[in-house]
């Protein structure tokens, strides 16, 4: 980072969290505890953890960009972004 803010390109490959991969996954799990990073539900088989990107990015698959949640606390940040998209959010699945 240089004194007039952050450098222009990423310093992270990004080909490299293009996709949610298996270790990525064990990665927040592990430093979750394999427990919801909201309510601290355990997860299990029948409570799978549902992965929040930080950023908004969902190309963006850094394990300092994702939460595991459970799939109850997934759905109120899954009902924020639906209303945070708005007319434009809309608009941009219209048109492509």
């Amino acid at each position: 980072m240089s004194f007039f803010g952050p450098p222009s390109s990423p310093s992270y490959n990004k080909k490299k969290y293009e996709h949610l991969t298996l270790a990525i996954r064990q990665t927040v799990l592990e430093r979750a505890h394999n427990r919801c990073q909201k309510c601290s539900v355990k997860f299990s088989p029948r409570t799978p953890p549902q992965f929040e990107h930080i950023n908004g990015s969902l190309k963006d698959n850094r394990p300092v960009n994702l939460h595991a949640l459970c799939s109850e606390c997934f759905k109120s940040v899954e009902n924020k972004e639906k209303n945070k998209k708005g007319i434009f959010g809309r608009m941009r699945n219209i048109v492509g």
